[in-house]
């Protein structure tokens, strides 16, 4: 099934990380619930990073009126594959994580163009229409601001694994099921900006649905946008059921006027906007800095406020490249798990039973799971990471590549 899109809705479909062996297809359960709304007895924001602005500077610098409109053409989007570095660099993931030897699509769609671009319009997507029973829910509590959930959608989702008859299936085999997970987030309520930018995990945010946020790659290193297939809503489980986007769901509602609203949250607290700047323009990468972001006013907590936030946009790498403020999660549930491991093309495990760096190990030598830690110019967090025994350093986001 293909569908075909118009240029102002959010098209590109994301990767599905193909990993170990499947259990059953799902048949789906009870229909999704709305996420509940954010407490609003926040703490009094930062004035290192935002002001609020008056009443009367509100209305110069509010969001206008002006309608959405786009010059990118979703026909030929560039492929990012590669694109990672060890700096920040606009346009680019800087990736805690260099070497790639998981699994992703095992054939090339149609939608590729052969040049080195995509065409998100041709984009294939993964059948079916499975409700879940979605729990999530934010508060502030102290100077947190805390996210709890079980990890599923509330919206609804292909049906995974996916089914050899589907014509997903010839270039993208996920065979994954979704599964509830135990999601506890906190993230830094009144987000600061570091002294320099911080490199990337696997899962790099949570967005309002619920769903963990990946950065731009699959686990092969390549444009997860590009080359597989997702469902409707731009979604797909990895190898521990952790049901994650890699680009903006195309199920997340949007403002129809002005700048675009809030999507979703960096593991720094800074938010994650939709597609377009407070002209109403879709904004590019130009348009932002190496971390994907820019200061401007948004609606922050029910008022409006000039900070730093980052944007979704429709080219590489879709929402965060860097981590602009200090990443501060802690989480359970599989999150930033979703690059570990994968099935090559013969079916066959890879990635599996690596042990982490040795650097990463010595950093967590008489600490206890859960205490911070650093490796370089790298912060983290002492877990033991999935197939290992032994406590190491995980950057936040995710562990880092052997």
């Amino acid at each position: 099934m293909k569908r075909i899109m118009f240029l102002f809705v959010i098209s590109f479909l994301v990767t599905a990380c193909l990993f170990p062996p499947p259990p059953p297809p799902q048949t789906g359960s009870a229909p999704a619930t709305e996420s509940q709304p954010e407490a609003n007895d926040q703490s009094s924001q930062n004035q290192n990073q935002a002001s609020t602005t008056s009443e009367a500077e509100s209305e110069s610098h509010s969001h206008s009126d002006a309608p959405h409109t786009s010059d990118v053409d979703l026909t030929r989007l560039e492929v990012g594959d590669g694109k990672y570095s060890t700096s920040p660099q606009v346009g680019y993931v800087f990736s805690c994580q260099t070497t790639f030897n998981g699994g992703g699509a095992t054939g090339t769609g149609n939608w590729m163009n052969g040049d080195g671009t995509w065409n998100a319009l041709m984009k294939a997507v993964v059948d079916g229409s499975v409700s879940w029973p979605h729990e999530f829910t934010i508060s502030i509590q102290g100077d947190q601001r805390v996210f709890t959930g079980n990890g599923l959608p509330n919206h609804t989702t292909g049906t995974y694994p996916v089914s050899s008859s589907d014509d997903a299936y010839a270039v993208d085999r996920n065979p994954n099921s979704i599964s509830e997970q135990n999601v506890t987030v906190s993230l830094p309520a009144n987000p600061t900006i570091a002294s320099q930018p911080s490199c990337v995990g696997g899962a790099i945010g949570i967005m309002l649905s619920g769903v963990p946020m990946f950065n731009a790659f699959d686990a092969q290193g390549l444009d997860a946008g590009a080359h597989e297939v997702q469902d409707n809503c731009d979604g797909h489980p990895q190898q521990s059921g952790v049901y994650h986007y890699h680009s903006l769901s195309d199920c997340a509602t949007d403002t129809t006027a002005g700048h675009s609203a809030l999507m979703g949250y960096a593991f720094d607290g800074f938010g994650i906007y939709g597609y377009y700047d407070s002209n109403g323009e879709e904004v590019t990468n130009e348009d932002l800095d190496e971390c994907h972001g820019h200061t401007e006013v948004v609606e922050w907590d029910g008022q409006l406020v000039e900070m730093y936030h980052y944007h979704a946009t429709h080219e590489f790498p879709y929402t965060v490249g860097c981590f602009k403020g200090t990443a501060s999660v802690r989480t359970s549930g599989g999150q930033g798990q979703g690059q570990q491991g994968g099935q090559n093309q013969q079916g066959g495990q890879t990635g599996q039973g690596q042990q982490p760096p040795q650097e990463a190990i010595d950093a967590c030598a008489g600490l206890s799971q859960g205490a911070s830690c650093s490796v370089g110019n790298m912060s983290g967090t002492c877990m033991t990471p999935p197939n290992s025994s032994q406590l190491a350093c995980v950057p936040a986001g995710g562990p880092p590549g052997p």
